[in-house]
């Protein structure tokens, strides 16, 4: 999870903008999904554009999201809408995105843009081995995880649910060598920081050995 990726005002332009979206029949990428229903802006729409800039300005910066994804490309976001009775059923992200250039979906992201008391079900939901995690995060945070997992968004049975969506290409594909580089980040912060308590010297131990063991279980010939 990202916590407060846009600030306040970020925020209160997103708001503004929303209102001026001109959603449509969110199965216009997608037309022969039989569990995509909801709205979404088109690519073309001037308001979804800015809020698109906003957005991809505050994910890019975020520090844990440049460590989480090493993210080599973004595909533009899109704004979505679900209003009572709409759903996102059960479905895996599309692994290749017809941009130009063409995105490799590793990671997805969604960006919450309205509150989650603002709307009753709505939660996304993702499949981790036999658990499944549902999320509703406050406005202006957001999600990462890897599109390669099954998802979905829960119906909407009260008010209405707005977040943007998007996808990562990273600089690294798998999975557990994003994590490598994500433990390797927090070492070197412990150790920019001094490390001197306990729990930080304990934390960094723990970091250091964690990373021999993986990398040895990468490279080791059994």
């Amino acid at each position: 999870m990202l916590p407060n990726v846009l600030t306040a005002a970020e925020l209160q332009a997103v708001r503004e903008l929303v209102p001026q979206v001109g959603f449509g029949d969110g199965r216009a990428t997608n037309p022969g999904s039989q569990v995509k229903h909801n709205l979404q802006a088109p690519q073309d729409d001037p308001a979804n554009a800015r809020i698109a800039q906003i957005a991809r300005e505050a994910l890019f910066r975020n520090p844990d999201l440049r460590s989480f994804a090493q993210p080599r490309s973004m595909a533009r976001l899109t704004t979505v809408r679900y209003e009572p009775g709409m759903d996102y059923g059960w479905h895996v992200d599309e692994a290749l995105f017809p941009s130009q250039p063409p995105i490799r979906s590793d990671l997805s992201c969604t960006l919450f843009l309205n509150d989650p008391d603002e709307y009753e079900g709505g939660a996304l939901t993702i499949q981790m081995g036999g658990q499944e995690l549902a999320y509703k995060l406050d406005a202006g945070s957001a999600i990462l995880y890897p599109s390669t997992t099954i998802h979905r968004v829960s119906p909407v049975s009260r008010g209405v649910r707005i977040a943007a969506i998007t996808w990562l290409h990273s600089w690294i594909a798998d999975g557990q060598q994003r994590e490598l580089m994500v433990q390797i980040d927090e070492a070197r912060a412990l150790v920019a920081r001094g490390a001197v308590g306990q729990e930080q010297q304990m934390r960094l131990q723990v970091l250091l050995e964690s990373l021999r063991a993986n990398l040895f279980r990468m490279w080791s010939d059994t």
